[in-house]
């Protein structure tokens, strides 16, 4: 016997869903359900309301709640250096090769982007990163790393660059004492990494443009994993685009490009997952 209930509920959430892309503007239709639904109960438990179409006629008195709803769909879990391996693969894998070929074509731009930045701290791990591998040689070139993320707030907060100290206490003494200053409320992102980074809202299930192009490296670590896979493939070929050959696309601990992309891309560390366009977008020999 078919089980009605369970039917009636995903009707209904697939309603909410497009109420919320259609009204709110913010999309999660293509968003794994299983993490949707979760999420969502939580936010139901908040307002007290029972169902989801209790929660539409909420939403249409209370517009402000889109963004809420937002906040608690998306993931804003991180860290300074998330991936330490990651990292440390980077500064020896890509560095190294990028800023080279950079001066061999006398080129002076570093453009990076990281496309779920949260608060703000894998962006600024870039930066740091750039700086530590650099030295002396940072002012030699003109650094850009985009920021993005779909909360507004999140985005707010990156931008003070303001921590806590529990935010900070796994890093090395090291790189508090020369990249950080320390506050009464906490430490702040010194001016000198803050002035890489630019922050900007965006939404990257929402349009098949890249907002930026030409990039040398995208980060987009731990989104993929809550997308459903037509939507990753959309995604994954956006982010693609957005890179210049050569670039360098660094995944989560847990993702993977899609077998078509898996064509057009070199894979240099398999458990950092970091892959690499070339010229043409062919796979390494």
């Amino acid at each position: 016997m078919r089980n009605t209930f369970a039917e009636y509920d995903a009707i209904a959430l697939d309603s909410l869903l497009e109420k919320v892309y259609q009204d709110g503007r913010h999309d999660f239709r293509e968003y794994k359900r299983g993490t949707v639904i979760r999420r969502l109960e939580r936010r139901l438990h908040a307002t007290a309301i029972k169902t989801y179409l209790e929660y539409m006629r909420f939403l249409d008195a209370h517009p402000e709640e889109y963004q809420r709803l937002s906040d608690y769909l998306t993931i804003q879990v991180s860290s300074f250096f998330r991936s330490i391996y990651a990292f440390q693969q980077v500064a020896r894998l890509v560095l190294p090769e990028l800023v080279s070929g950079k001066r061999d074509q006398r080129q002076q731009s570093l453009r990076f982007w990281s496309t779920a930045c949260a608060r703000g701290e894998e962006p600024y791990s870039i930066a740091i990163l750039l700086a530590q591998f650099l030295g002396h040689r940072l002012s030699d070139f003109d650094i850009s790393i985009y920021a993005t993320d779909i909360s507004r707030h999140a985005l707010h907060e990156a931008q003070a660059g303001l921590y806590p100290p529990n935010d900070v206490e796994g890093l090395p003494p090291i790189i508090l004492e020369n990249y950080f200053t320390r506050h009464s409320e906490g430490y702040a992102v010194n001016s000198d990494i803050r002035q890489m980074v630019n922050f900007s809202y965006f939404d990257l299930v929402s349009t098949t443009a890249p907002p930026f192009t030409s990039l040398d490296s995208v980060f987009s670590c731990n989104i993929l994993i809550y997308l459903q896979k037509q939507l990753q493939e959309r995604v994954l070929e956006m982010l693609y685009d957005s890179l210049a050959a050569p670039g360098y696309f660094i995944l989560g601990e847990v993702e993977t490009p899609t077998s078509s992309l898996c064509e057009k891309l070199g894979c240099l560390d398999t458990k950092a997952k970091i892959y690499k366009k070339n010229v043409g977008g062919d796979e390494d020999a």
